[in-house]
C-alpha cells in the first residue's frame, strides 16, 4: 500500500511548486518599472514668472541703451537755419561790441564762457545717464539670481548656466569704461541667452519667435556702427528663423506684414543710410512684436 502512495505525493509536491513558480512570474510582470525622474515636457511644462522678469528688464534696458546709441549713429535731422535781416543783424553786432567796452575786461570773460556754454548745450550729444544703466544691470543680476536655480531644476545644462553668467558680467564690465555700443551688443545677447531658457518652459508663443527680434536688433546696431558684413549676416539670419515661426500664426495679415518688413529692413541695410535703417527697424520690430502677441492670444 505504501508503495503505490509514494509517487502521488511526489507528483503534488511537483505541481505545488510550479504553480507557486507561475504565480510569481506572473506578479512580477504584472508590476510596472519605477519611472526615473527627469526634466518635465510637454503638458508637464510650467511657465516661469521669474524668466518673464528678467526678460521684461533686459529688454528695457535694452531700449534705454538703444535710444541713447541712436542719437549718435542715426540723430533726426536739424531743422534749417533762419537767416536774420541784415540790418537786424549789424544792430545786434554794434550792440554787443559797445557792451564788452562798457564791460571791460570782467563782461569780455562772461562772454566768452557763454559762448563755450552755448557750444556746449547745441554741438555735443548728451552723456548717457550711467548711474541709471547700473541700476537697471544691478536688478538684473538680482532676478538672475533668483531664476538660476530654478532653471537648473528645469534642466538646464552647465554651459547654458555659464554662458547667461558670463554674458552679464561682459555687460555690466561695459559701465566702468563706459561703452556705450559694446554695451548695447551684449544686453542684446543676454535677451538671445533668455530664448534657450525658455525652451525649459511653458510659453504661449515659441521661442524663435524672439530669437527673429534678436536678429533684427543685432542687423540694426551693426549697420548702424558700419559692420556692414556682421548686418546683413544678422539679417539673414533672422529671415532664416522667421520661416520656422511663420506657419505657427494663423493671422495671414500679421504674417505678410511682418514679412515684407524685415526684407525692407535689408534693403535698408544696403542702402547703408543711418535713418532709412532706423525707421525700417522700427516697423519690423512692431509688426515682430504684433506677431507674438497674436500668437500668445491664440494660445
Amino acid at each position: 500500500m505504501n508503495t503505490y502512495k509514494k509517487p502521488g505525493v511526489f507528483l503534488f509536491a511537483i505541481l505545488l511548486v510550479i504553480s507557486i513558480a507561475a504565480m510569481g512570474l506572473m506578479e512580477g510582470c504584472s508590476r510596472k518599472p519605477a519611472k526615473s525622474p527627469g526634466k518635465p515636457t510637454g503638458d508637464e511644462k510650467q511657465e516661469s514668472q521669474n524668466l518673464k522678469k528678467l526678460q521684461t528688464s533686459i529688454e528695457s534696458l535694452i531700449k534705454d541703451f538703444e535710444k541713447e546709441f541712436l542719437k549718435q549713429q542715426a540723430p533726426p535731422p536739424k531743422p534749417p537755419t533762419q537767416a536774420k535781416p541784415a540790418g537786424q543783424e549789424k544792430k545786434q553786432e554794434q550792440g554787443q561790441s559797445k557792451g564788452k567796452q562798457q564791460g571791460g575786461q570782467q563782461g569780455g570773460q562772461q562772454g566768452s564762457q557763454g559762448q563755450q556754454g552755448g557750444q556746449g548745450q547745441t554741438g555735443q550729444v548728451p552723456k548717457p545717464d550711467w548711474a541709471k544703466f547700473e541700476k537697471d544691470i544691478t536688478k538684473i543680476h538680482s532676478q538672475w539670481n533668483s531664476f538660476q536655480p530654478e532653471a537648473i531644476k528645469s534642466g538646464a545644462t552647465l554651459d547654458l548656466v555659464d554662458g547667461f553668467s558670463q554674458k552679464l558680467n561682459e555687460l555690466t564690465m561695459t559701465l566702468t569704461r563706459q561703452e556705450l555700443y559694446k554695451g548695447l551688443l551684449a544686453a542684446n545677447d543676454l535677451y538671445e541667452k533668455t530664448v534657450s531658457f525658455e525652451k525649459l518652459f511653458k510659453t504661449k508663443s515659441p521661442p524663435d519667435a524672439k530669437k527673429v527680434l534678436y536678429n533684427l536688433r543685432n542687423a540694426t546696431y551693426r549697420a548702424l556702427a558700419g559692420e556692414d558684413a556682421e548686418a546683413e549676416k544678422a539679417i539673414n539670419s533672422g529671415l532664416r528663423v522667421w520661416e520656422t515661426v511663420k506657419p505657427q500664426i494663423k493671422d495671414m495679415g500679421t504674417t505678410s506684414k511682418v514679412e515684407y518688413s524685415l526684407k525692407e529692413l535689408g534693403q535698408a541695410i544696403k542702402e547703408k543710410d543711418p535713418n532709412l535703417i532706423k525707421i525700417k527697424a522700427q516697423i519690423a520690430e512692431k509688426n515682430m512684436q504684433d506677431a507674438v502677441k497674436s500668437m500668445e492670444k491664440s494660445q
